[in-house]
């Protein structure tokens, strides 16, 4: 007699897999909403695994010799697997949770890029008004990314321009804003897996015989953004510094 505690372990320990992966791939091909998607992998994955892993345990008990029930090999199979997703789960985990819970990111944070375009798409009806997020904002920034700060190159105005533009659509960017009048300029990304939607708002200023070049970039939803607006900012710098 088998176990049906050892047999169902694998069978849930798939089902949660698959379920993880069909929530990242419809969010990727817009089959359904970046919330939903997140949802499946990050919450229903995880909790599917850890209830295969406790049936794949109960079942390890129960197909013990001399309790003479069938099932061990699937009770082994369903508590591996958990374990390999559930430790690569903890691995992504650890390295997001580095990153504070905020959404709003900078390279001048005493001056911000504004957001006109794009303000009517904030979620959180304020219309990204800096800081998105509360007066805590800024200081959590600071110990965060403190690398991050106002890009100042040796090049005219009107290079600098040019050089917003090409780094923005090369690395995917769609403009939604541009006013190169007032160096200003708008532009919406998405995610890469669950295509949240974020906004990029630069601005180009001219000092002297060089330029400055500010960034902000901010999440539509959500509270933290796992290190993205930060990491998506310090892309179009270097990239931007580099010359194009």
């Amino acid at each position: 007699m088998n176990s049906t505690t050892a047999l169902a372990s694998p069978l849930l320990a798939g089902l949660a897999l698959v379920t993880g992966l069909v929530g990242v791939l419809e969010a990727r091909f817009g089959l359904i909403s970046p919330l939903i998607g997140f949802a499946l992998f990050s919450a229903l994955m995880p909790v599917g695994l850890f209830l295969s892993l406790l049936l794949g345990s109960i079942g390890l008990l129960r197909t013990r010799r001399s309790q003479r029930r069938g099932g061990a090999s699937q009770a082994w199979a369903g508590v591996l697997l958990s374990v390999a997703v559930l430790g690569w789960l903890s691995v992504l985990g650890y390295e997001t949770v580095q990153a504070p819970a905020i959404h709003d990111i900078t390279t001048d944070i005493d001056d911000p890029p504004v957001f006109e375009a794009a303000a009517a798409e904030d979620s959180r009806g304020a219309g990204f008004a800096y800081p998105s997020g509360g007066a805590a904002v800024p200081d959590q920034q600071r110990r965060a990314y403190p690398e991050l700060h106002t890009l100042h190159l040796d090049i005219s105005r009107a290079e600098a321009v040019w050089r917003v533009r090409h780094t923005a659509e090369d690395l995917g960017w769609a403009p939604i804003f541009d006013d190169p009048e007032n160096g200003r300029f708008e532009f919406s990304d998405a995610t890469p897996w669950f295509r949240f939607l974020d906004f990029v708002a630069v601005r180009v200023r001219a000092e002297d015989a060089a330029t400055a070049i500010d960034v902000r970039s901010v999440s539509q939803v959500g509270v933290g953004d796992l290190g993205e607006n930060a990491a998506r900012i310090g892309r179009f710098l270097d990239v931007l510094g580099h010359g194009h």
